[in-house]
């Protein structure tokens, strides 16, 4: 019995936790990753692009990459920036005067949100900056590490950018770890909120379709702005003049909303 109890001590107190911290990279039993392989290049002064990154598995985009070459430097920085459009993902960044900026890990780090960061509900946070009184950096990052979370669950986003060099700046967001939740349903599963019909349209009208009563109807491009405004009696609508991709948000009696996405080609 006697040799037995070192032993018996020595499995308790090396045991590994149930609930292992998400480290940068890991990809947990059950989770994917997202190759988003999204490449942003700006050669001239007073330039801007973007592009949108879903990571939910919603079909509705979540985050943009934006990259802005500015000019001249003392007054217009160059800037990388990730602009949340769902207001219930947290990053985990700092808050300063001017920016949140967030916490950047390497490959394997715990994704422990600390040392002066915490998790944060920001529309818009700083990733990099170059060229102004304000730019404090960092003006180069290659693949690293930004931990968002959405509830309880954790993920990253991977990416790398340059601000400063040569006259082309660069932002990458090359892969992301995906915040799904099941996809399984059970028999008392409800219809989606908001249903379009066509989502790829050449001009046709789109029809629009809701589980709830709804109060209004707007059409949005990616910058936010609002094209178009129907009553709620509406239910087809007229698609966008102009290609590109566009936003439909119902509001509903309830005081809630639903987002869908439509395409002009």
């Amino acid at each position: 019995m006697r040799t037995t109890l070192p032993v018996l001590f020595a499995l308790l107190f090396s045991a590994p936790p149930l609930h292992a911290q998400l480290t940068a990279g890991e990809v947990p039993d059950g989770a994917s990753v997202v190759d988003l392989g999204i490449d942003l290049s700006l050669f001239a002064a007073f330039s801007a692009d973007s592009a949108a990154v879903e990571i939910d598995c919603d079909d509705f985009w979540d985050i943009m990459a934006i990259l802005i070459q500015g000019a001249p430097p003392i007054d217009a920085p160059n800037l990388a920036m990730l602009h949340f459009i769902d207001d219930d993902l947290e990053v985990c960044a700092n808050g300063t005067e001017y920016y949140h900026r967030p916490k950047y890990y390497s490959f394997g780090e715990p994704l422990d949100c600390s040392g002066g960061f915490d998790w944060q509900l920001s529309e818009q946070v700083v990733l990099g900056d170059f060229g102004s009184f304000t730019a404090s950096g960092p003006t180069i990052v290659d693949s690293m590490y930004v931990a968002v979370r959405r509830g309880e669950q954790v993920g990253w986003i991977l990416l790398s950018f340059r601000l400063v060099g040569d006259a082309t700046i660069q932002l990458q967001v090359h892969q992301a770890l995906s915040l799904c939740f099941s996809t399984s349903v059970g028999s008392h599963a409800q219809p989606a909120a908001l249903q379009l019909h066509p989502t790829l349209t050449h001009g046709e009208a789109i029809r629009v379709e809701s589980s709830g009563a709804v109060h209004s109807i707007e059409v949005l491009d990616l910058g936010g702005h609002v094209l178009a405004r129907y009553n709620g009696t509406v239910r087809n609508i007229a698609a966008p003049e102009r290609a590109g991709t566009y936003l439909v948000r119902s509001t509903l009696a309830d005081g809630s909303t639903a987002v869908g996405r439509v395409v002009r080609y």
